[in-house]
């Protein structure tokens, strides 16, 4: 009778362990899994620039276009030493086709990022950052038609007309005189015809470029004996531009040029 008692005491033991075991895992399967350790990715950094956007006009032989090869066919004493630049820094250029005066509000806009031949001034220096070293200062020469007004002189440039390019630096007392007539226009080659066709007495331009013009075009003008000493022109780039990050690596490689003498051999190709 014990034994029997003893046996049927142990089989309800037994299921009682049985039933709390049970109770148990569906406690264990219905808890909800551990939340996984949130973990907070590091922000990435942007890359930089690696293409630029140039803008670019025809103004021999500082920026020759090419249309018919495009980019790639561009040349002219800038773009040869931006090229150089970009080569050195593997940087990759796009071309903008834009009138000069039109690129001032273009890197304001963030619509280009670098322009070339700027000369300095305050206002533009608000959101142009210049490239050291400057490339060499070109004089401004008066050219007349062969029997026009003789201009020997800053005062003998009063009571002209004289065709300058829309939004160009020549000299601060130039620019700023109101009391010399001064036609805008949108590139030299407009500043050749008015005076070609009489419409201006004299016509203001950088004296590479205007021997340039005269030379390809078989124009007979003369060139006065007065001219305004030039301003150092620059490499700019936009300060709102991705590429203002690179400038200090941009402008290490204008002065490796510089010192290597590739500067020097580009100006006497076009000289």
């Amino acid at each position: 009778m014990w034994v029997a008692v003893t046996a049927r005491c142990h089989a309800a033991g037994l299921l009682i362990v049985c039933v709390l075991c049970f109770v148990a895992s569906l406690s264990i399967l219905g808890r909800p899994a551990p939340a996984m350790a949130q973990t907070t990715a590091a922000p990435t950094l942007a890359a930089p620039a690696a293409t630029a956007r140039v803008l670019i006009n025809d103004a021999p032989p500082y920026r020759i276009v090419s249309r018919a090869l495009g980019d790639e066919g561009h040349s002219g004493i800038y773009v040869d030493i931006l090229r150089a630049m970009a080569a050195e820094t593997g940087l990759t250029l796009r071309f903008v086709e834009a009138p000069f005066v039109r690129g001032f509000p273009m890197m304001q806009a963030g619509e280009v990022d670098i322009m070339l031949g700027p000369n300095r001034t305050p206002e533009r220096q608000a959101y142009l950052l210049y490239l050291d070293p400057p490339l060499p200062a070109e004089p401004k020469v008066f050219l007349t038609r062969p029997q026009g007004p003789r201009i020997a002189r800053y005062d003998d440039l009063r009571g002209l007309r004289i065709a300058v390019l829309r939004g160009a630096h020549y000299s601060s007392r130039f620019d700023a005189d109101a009391d010399i007539s001064k036609e805008p226009v949108s590139d030299y080659d407009a500043a050749l015809r008015l005076l070609g066709g009489n419409r201006v007495d004299a016509a203001i331009m950088p004296e590479q470029q205007a021997r340039w013009l005269l030379r390809w075009q078989q124009l007979n003008l003369a060139f006065s004996s007065y001219r305004i000493e030039g301003s150092p022109s620059y490499i700019v780039i936009a300060r709102n531009s991705p590429l203002a990050a690179r400038a200090a690596e941009l402008e290490a490689a204008l002065r490796r040029l510089q010192s290597r003498g590739e500067i020097a051999r580009i100006l006497r190709l076009y000289s």
